[in-house]
């Protein structure tokens, strides 16, 4: 029987937008050693973004299909704006069927984001998000739709106007509006968007906040690692830190 050098416990596959810097590192520095992590790019010639995001969300198995034979435990789709123009009845129908024609399990980090919430018994939330007006506008309502009240919302950068924006974010941006935004009422906060940094920001405030506060890579990491190794994966999303 042979070892595998990389990806010993497991190999993850994940889509990531085509110029997002950040899934990869984040997920990288958040997955243990023996975990693989190997990226895809989502890739569309569309100038408007919501006809790229749709696009993407509607061909997850093209994307694992260009992971050719490698064995993947299971795949993410680090696209959380994608879920956001799509209805959550539209998203998990398509993760669904994506997982039964490739059969490797498949988490968007929006589902990632719900099942979270679900563990926690949370049902307000306070949301920070990078995005342009409509994109944060069609996250408040998919959350809403999904059955969460959203308490708080704020925007990272009001001035941003195109999603490539976001990718020069920083960490000390999300910390700025972690600590801002109002968390009164609040059962969980959450920092949306894969393309935002958020990694020292969490670790700055998981054991200062008195509410959880989760990101979309945080809990898509923590979603894959359940999925590929379910008798090793943390409990909880801020184990990872």
């Amino acid at each position: 029987m042979r070892t595998r050098d990389y990806g010993s416990r497991a190999r993850i596959g994940v889509a990531v937008p085509f110029s997002n810097p950040t899934v990869e590192p984040e997920l990288r520095a958040l997955l243990p050693a023996d975990i693989g992590v190997y990226a895809t790019r989502l890739v569309h010639p569309a100038d408007r973004v919501e006809e790229r995001l749709h696009h993407y969300m509607h061909h997850m198995p093209d994307a694992i299909a260009t992971f050719g034979v490698m064995r993947l435990a299971a795949f993410g789709f680090g696209c959380t704006g994608s879920s956001y123009l799509a209805t959550v009845a539209t998203e998990d129908r398509l993760a669904s069927e994506a997982t039964a024609a490739t059969g490797i399990p498949v988490v968007t980090a929006a589902q990632a984001i719900r099942r979270a919430l679900t563990l926690f018994g949370a049902r307000r939330i306070a949301l920070v998000s990078p995005y342009p007006v409509s994109l944060a506008e069609a996250g408040y309502r998919y959350w809403e739709a999904a059955g969460f009240s959203v308490t708080a919302r704020l925007r990272v950068d009001q001035d941003l106007a195109d999603t490539h924006d976001i990718y020069e974010l920083t960490s000390d941006e999300a910390l700025a509006a972690i600590r801002t935004v109002d968390r009164s009422g609040a059962d969980c906060l959450v920092v949306s968007g894969t393309g935002m940094p958020t990694l020292r920001a969490l670790r700055a405030v998981v054991t200062e906040l008195p509410v959880p506060v989760i990101s979309s890579n945080l809990c898509l990491a923590w979603a894959l690692l359940a999925a590929a190794d379910p008798d090793n994966a943390p409990e909880r999303p801020a184990q990872l830190l």
